[in-house]
């Protein structure tokens, strides 16, 4: 009686064992939150949501200027949106943050950050259009065991967030009479990869007439809506590179404080050119970014008396 107890108790455990597999192992699952510091984080909930913005009527507005922007990621002061390139505990880059949101890898989720094809946010991308702006097919040399070329075939390389050197704002900057302020508000941002694209270059004879030089080139994503990725913004604390125990969020870094670099590359025109299309000197467009934002500047300040 004892040996059929002991093999029926035996059955159940391997049972119990086996459903549990069938529902996903528990190996991957955390078994605590991120060990980052001695001390027990709070949960404050100051990073829970996006802080509002100040209502702003139509008829308070006195004047606004469109700005479209570049912020470089390659940019010092700009590094702490860049970084980390892989995901440490809870500490994620803006790039990141922005793949996880959009998670391409379930096309099922009802709550993925939707990316627009077009600058006015009108228009959804599917998600095969998304798949193909964040992946690549390339062909490769298909080697043999012993290293000979036998012919070529076609590898799928999807991009991550290490890719993404830098961002397009479009935002506008309005005089609130009301508040008697000069306030921006970004409409929307747009993450721009760099990628390699394979390129004859100019050969040596050394190096013969195959010399391909691999360049890098930029490649758009989509266009994403600020508002929209507000919420993913005040979730993400962002390294301060100060002081690291006064970690602000993402939301809070870009939407009020603007600790960024950047430099316009077009602003609301008639024409609708952006500076590069009248201006061929790059040292010449960074001084016209300069006059662009120095007119503002002086539109603020000529508004008050002293």
């Amino acid at each position: 009686m004892k040996k059929f107890s002991l093999i029926a108790a035996i059955v159940i455990a391997c049972t119990t064992l086996f459903a549990q597999d069938d529902q996903g192992s528990t190996m991957d699952q955390p078994v605590r939150p991120p060990l980052e510091t001695p001390w027990a984080k709070v949960t404050t909930g100051g990073f829970s949501e996006p802080i509002p913005y100040q209502p702003t009527r139509e008829s308070d507005v006195a004047y606004f200027i469109t700005i479209w922007r570049t912020i470089d990621l390659r940019e010092k002061i700009n590094h702490p949106l860049y970084f980390p390139t892989d995901v440490k505990g809870t500490w994620r880059s803006l790039g990141q943050l922005i793949f996880d949101a959009i998670d391409i890898k379930n096309p099922d989720n009802p709550n993925a950050l939707p990316v627009y094809n077009s600058e006015f946010c009108n228009h959804y991308m599917s998600r095969e259009e998304i798949i193909t702006a964040v992946s690549n097919t390339q062909i490769i040399e298909d080697l043999n065991e012993w290293g000979e070329a036998i012919g070529t075939k076609e590898v799928f390389v999807e991009y991550t967030a290490k890719e993404i050197y830098s961002y397009r704002l479009k935002e506008i900057w309005f005089f609130d009479k009301q508040r008697s302020v000069l306030d921006v508000r970004i409409l929307e941002i747009e993450p721009m990869l760099e990628v390699e694209r394979a390129s004859t270059g100019q050969a040596t004879e050394e190096e013969g007439d195959d010399y391909v030089e691999a360049i890098r080139i930029p490649k758009r994503i989509g266009y994403i809506m600020y508002d929209e990725l507000r919420p993913y913004l005040a979730q993400q604390e962002m390294f301060n590179m100060k002081n690291n125990a006064q970690r602000l969020s993402l939301d809070d870094a870009l939407t009020f404080k603007r600790q960024f670099v950047s430099f316009i590359y077009a602003e609301d025109n008639v024409y609708g050119r952006w500076i590069n299309e009248y201006i061929e000197n790059p040292r010449d467009q960074r001084l016209e970014s300069e006059r662009i934002t120095n007119e503002i500047r002086v539109f603020e300040h000529d508004l008050w008396e002293f």
